[in-house]
């Protein structure tokens, strides 16, 4: 199982304002689609609650949370989830910053959207910075999809056996 993460953030790191995305690229939001049709995708409660249309289409919706969710499959910790998730070829983790901090670990796979702009009123950020993300990660490909968002992917690094 690949697990990958995506995300659009700020040049902060910003990348939730009021439970909310804080801007709506539309370039960014058809590369989401693409990239996650067809596939599981992970979020935490609050993710869920943001939809403005429930559950995504043509995914597979599941929901990390304490707490069961109405009308959504829910597990209730990693391990469950990604023992749930075993028979999938790739899972995409989609937020929010709690759910990213606890896959981030388990990631093969990043997919980040960096808006060239700092955002008024970002209340919640990706919880690693992108310093550490370029230790752990490298980045194999970069799009520009409007003049202000730039889409890169990132693979994990592979542990040299070398002593």
């Amino acid at each position: 199982m690949n697990i990958h993460l995506i995300w659009a953030q700020d040049k902060d790191g910003g990348i939730g304002m009021n439970n909310d995305l804080p801007w709506h690229i539309s370039e960014d939001l058809k590369n989401f689609k693409k990239l996650t049709l067809n596939t599981p995708i992970i979020m935490g409660r609050k993710t869920w609650d943001s939809l403005p249309f429930k559950p995504l289409p043509k995914r597979r919706n599941v929901v990390l949370s304490s707490r069961l969710v109405d009308d959504v499959e829910c597990f209730s910790s990693i391990k469950n989830c990604i023992d749930g998730l075993s028979d999938e070829t790739d899972i995409f983790v989609i937020g929010g910053a709690q759910i990213y901090k606890a896959f981030y670990e388990y990631a093969h796979h990043l997919h980040i959207t960096i808006v060239d702009e700092k955002t008024d009123g970002i209340d919640t950020y990706f919880p690693i910075s992108l310093s550490k993300i370029e230790a752990s990660f490298t980045q194999e490909n970069s799009e520009q999809l409007t003049d202000n968002a730039q889409y890169t992917y990132w693979t994990k690094k592979l542990l040299s056996n070398k002593d």
